[in-house]
């Protein structure tokens, strides 16, 4: 009973500190990245690239070491990369700030439309578009709205996103997150965080839409789907 329990505790910490060790180097590797950013003045995700390799360079050992990699290929560089791009996203004032969301529209001013009405977008189907990094693609997010269910598809529909939506007048709402198997938007969002929008206008073919998240608000147009 005696050596059970101590194979117990000792599978306990080895666990324990494997995961710690595992938030260390993504910690460690997303700080070095902003600061990397923040000096090469770095202004989009675009321009990332050697400031990503700069940092994976220099910090290849411990990497290694967490994977348990004798070479890159062994090294699961999306994972790396969805956790880091997360992190700084939510932790780094200057990428925060500085960089642009990459959803289609977002450099837009719009001035709410007079006399506004929403009742009519708390059911229905829509899509907005995301700008793909270094290409002149653009991906595309279907959106179903349901009573209080925000679901976002992307990929063709083979990963989504979850959120709960909740109306705080006819034309504000908070979305708030549930869960998502997408590999970037579910390290990027916690269960219960909360992200605010107002719709700024209502036309016959799309609406726009305003979000604040982190004190910094942005717009971008949201299509509908007859």
């Amino acid at each position: 009973m005696k050596n059970t329990n101590c194979i117990i505790i000792l599978s306990i910490i080895l666990l324990t500190s494997n995961n710690l060790f595992s938030q260390d180097v993504i910690d460690k590797l997303s700080r070095k990245l902003c600061k990397c950013a923040e000096k090469q003045e770095v202004n989009n995700i675009n321009e990332m690239g050697p400031c990503f390799e700069e940092v994976l360079i220099d910090n290849l050992k411990d990497i290694k070491e967490h994977y348990n990699a004798k070479t890159m290929d062994d090294i699961d560089m999306e994972e790396i990369g969805n956790k880091v791009g997360a992190k700084i996203i939510k932790e780094c004032p200057y990428v925060t700030e500085t960089f642009p969301t990459d959803i289609v529209g977002n450099e837009e001013k719009i001035a709410k439309q007079p006399d506004l009405k929403c009742g009519d977008l708390q059911n229905g189907d829509f899509y907005y578009l995301t700008q793909r990094p270094e290409t002149e693609a653009a991906d595309t997010t279907f959106v179903t709205i349901s009573n209080d269910m925000f679901l976002e598809r992307m990929k063709n529909g083979r990963t989504y996103s979850l959120l709960n939506i909740k109306w705080k007048d006819d034309c504000k709402f908070d979305l708030i997150f549930r869960e998502s198997n997408d590999p970037f938007k579910k390290e990027l969002s916690s269960p219960g965080d909360v992200y605010e929008y107002e719709i700024l206008t209502n036309g016959s073919e799309s609406l726009y839409l305003q979000s604040t998240w982190k004190k910094r608000s942005f717009q971008f147009e949201l299509i509908k789907i007859e």
